[in-house]
């Protein structure tokens, strides 16, 4: 599926937004790959926050098999996606529910840059999904059979919030498609069905 004729219109950044393991990796890697969508990681402060000051290494702060690792931080056994869910909380709790994206979009150089360039964002938990919204973003839920929701209520997400659900039941070239067809359905400005 050629690009070409939507790029025109393409959202100034997608928001991906689905249980763990659902493919929002892969997806962010479809939008770089095929339209240039610079990935960011909306989740890096906090990992940065446990791998730096907290002694976490990248490999337990970035994978699902880290995060399901325990580890022991001032004497105290923690689980690894525990550790990063609380210093998440920690941060909406003082500074508001959007506090992670308006992050991301700072670390990115979103709000200072008037490049051209488009973003991709690729943990969208909570409420987030509005945030997006509101500043013209895409929020596309990635959902992928067999994979149901987390265990850990900072997982979870407003499906509300989604344009558009796009399914990854098969190959990454089944994904590849499916989330084009509803990136050019968003940028003709028409209503999106589950894909």
């Amino acid at each position: 599926m050629g690009s070409g004729s939507f790029v025109v219109n393409l959202p100034p950044f997608i928001a991906l937004c689905g249980n763990p393991g659902a493919g929002k990796s892969e997806a962010q890697k479809i939008l770089h790959n095929a339209l240039g969508y610079v990935p960011v990681d909306d989740g890096r402060p906090l990992r940065n926050i446990a791998r730096d000051y907290l002694g976490l290494t990248e490999a337990q702060v970035t994978t699902q098999e880290g995060k399901a690792e325990t580890v022991t931080i001032n004497g105290q056994e923690w689980v690894v996606r525990d550790v990063l869910g609380e210093i998440g909380n920690a941060f909406e709790e003082k500074f508001g529910g959007d506090v992670i994206p308006l992050m991301a979009m700072h670390a990115s150089g979103m709000t200072r840059s008037l490049s051209k360039e488009r973003f991709s964002f690729g943990s969208v938990r909570r409420k987030q999904g509005w945030f997006y919204r509101a500043r013209g973003g895409l929020v596309i839920e990635i959902r992928r059979a067999g994979v149901g929701p987390s265990l850990y209520a900072f997982d979870r997400f407003d499906q509300t919030a989604a344009h558009a659900i796009v399914r990854n039941d098969g190959s990454f070239g089944d994904l590849e498609q499916n989330l084009l067809a509803a990136i050019r359905t968003f940028s003709k400005g028409l209503d999106t069905d589950d894909l």
